[in-house]
């Protein structure tokens, strides 16, 4: 069994990996159950598992006996485990996201035959080091038995310009920490087709297209790629004497237009006081780099390149380490909306204006996520004037199902824009969110309700699916 801890302050890789000798979650919790409960929790799992997995020894109680079976674990982890924004437990794993003191962190116990079955989500997550420097093999088109398919959408570099001419296709993916939450996960794939490592640097130095969209980190890279270099090994050791890579407030900051003006603000900017540039580890070869960036404390970042022919010979590494970077849950395959993290139990519902002009509510779909968007800045502005046209959502809430109990659940999100129609929209997604908890077997909620201060539509919406007890700090479904 395996426990993967995921935290900016684990090394150079953001994340500790240890394997245990019993081979199930289940199995090991059991196991270790009278031990751990004997002792100091906390300092018995840092001995066990080599590090403090934050939150993981409330897990550990002598309040009751041990979990006998999996549902008994679900339950137990979704009761007892500190600050989860999201605890997904399966036959064969716990997954969770939670808010550590100084950022979100995340971890894994998981089967070994899990991992064995799922190689390409569980490949990186388990993976303990730098990725390996050489393909394993260099006969075919691709440098591999078969070629290798992204399991992601791509986000291309030359989406506005022309593309280099050549064979093959550049990854970048790039783990980066932005901020003190959502920063686990979330990061795309970016990609270049027509080139391979070797000449990277200069595809990208050549590139016809504006990188204003762009991370900032790429953008940087670029402009450090000096004349006449092909590869990006010296670039990379540029990128390393870069000032800052984020932000707490002020402008943001952009990446320089040129290499000349890169390396005045190298000379003229020294890197911000907490940052080791000597703790930046780079490894460069020839379809692989990567740079363990330190980025103050004991932080690092993680930026990885890697072309298709070293993808094409390591398969499942490749797969699983970009749906490392986007999903915080190896194991997630839903398409994420608006600040959703990956779940098994959040559900997001949408009340549109259908062509009647009546608010009709349905689960949320991908193509929703511009207008949920659009509901989260009208709660910090007015709203247009004008009148509401068909298909445009006027409400949304996003309930998280079976937690911390099989019987409760709770309100992570709750909006509603302020029409004549605004009173109907609470009522509709009212009724449908009343019937759908009473199929779960929801009997009440928990945590923080919508408050009538901030969402001034969320008492009639309340009313509607329920009633308020316990100083209306819960309510009981209708």
């Amino acid at each position: 069994m395996y426990v993967i801890y995921r935290s900016w302050n684990q090394g150079i890789l953001g994340k500790s990996v240890r394997h245990v000798a019993e081979p199930t979650v289940l199995g090991w919790v059991r196991q270790v159950w009278d031990d751990a409960c004997a002792h100091d929790t906390y300092q018995w799992l840092i001995r066990e598992l080599g590090t403090n997995v934050y939150g993981l020894d409330e897990l550990f109680t002598t309040e009751s006996p041990a979990p006998e079976t999996v549902q008994d674990l679900r339950t137990l982890a979704r009761t007892r485990l500190p600050e989860a924004y999201q605890c997904n437990v399966d036959e064969h794993s716990i997954r969770v996201l939670a808010n550590g003191l100084d950022h979100d962190v995340a971890y894994y116990l998981v089967d070994d035959a899990a991992v064995a079955a799922n190689p390409e989500r569980w490949s990186f997550a388990v993976h303990d080091g730098p990725l390996p420097q050489a393909p394993a093999v260099h006969d075919g088109p691709s440098g591999g038995a078969t070629a290798f398919t992204a399991p992601v959408a791509l986000t291309e570099l030359n989406a506005a310009g022309k593309a280099p001419a050549g064979d093959g296709t550049v990854y970048a993916v790039l783990l980066t920490c932005k901020a003190k939450h959502d920063s686990i996960g979330w990061n795309p794939t970016y990609a270049l087709p027509g080139v391979r490592l070797p000449r990277f640097g200069a595809a990208l130095r050549d590139l016809e297209t504006d990188s204003g969209e762009w991370p900032l980190e790429l953008g940087v890279l670029r402009a450090m790629v000096a004349p006449g270099e092909d590869d990006i090994a010296a670039a990379l050791e540029r990128c390393n004497r870069w000032p800052e890579y984020t932000w707490i407030s002020g402008d943001e900051p952009r990446a320089p237009g040129s290499h000349t003006e890169a390396l005045r603000l190298l000379d003229a900017t020294p890197p911000a006081p907490e940052r080791h540039r000597e703790r930046t580890v780079i490894q460069t070869g020839e379809h692989v780099a990567q740079m363990f960036i330190h980025d103050g404390y004991d932080h690092f970042e993680q930026w990885f390149f890697f072309d298709d022919r070293w993808a094409a010979a390591h398969p499942d590494l490749a797969a699983s380490l970009m749906w490392f970077a986007y999903h915080w849950d190896p194991l997630c395959s839903r398409h994420h909306l608006l600040l959703t993290p990956c779940s098994d139990n959040r559900f997001r519902y949408v009340a549109v204006i259908g062509d009647d002009g009546v608010p009709h509510v349905r689960q949320a779909r991908p193509d929703d996520e511009p207008r949920i968007r659009d509901l989260r800045r009208w709660s910090y502005q007015k709203r247009p004037p004008g009148e509401v046209t068909p298909g445009e959502v006027l409400g949304t809430v996003e309930i998280q199902l079976h937690q911390p109990s099989p019987e409760t659940c709770k309100f992570t999100d709750f909006r509603i824009t302020g029409t004549r129609h605004a009173q109907a929209v609470a009522v509709a997604l009212g009724r449908h969110v009343r019937q759908e908890l009473r199929a779960a077997g929801i009997t009440r909620t928990t945590g923080r309700l919508p408050e009538a201060y901030s969402h001034r539509h969320s008492p009639r919406f309340l009313r509607t699916v329920g009633r308020l007890d316990d100083g209306n700090q819960v309510l009981l479904i209708g």
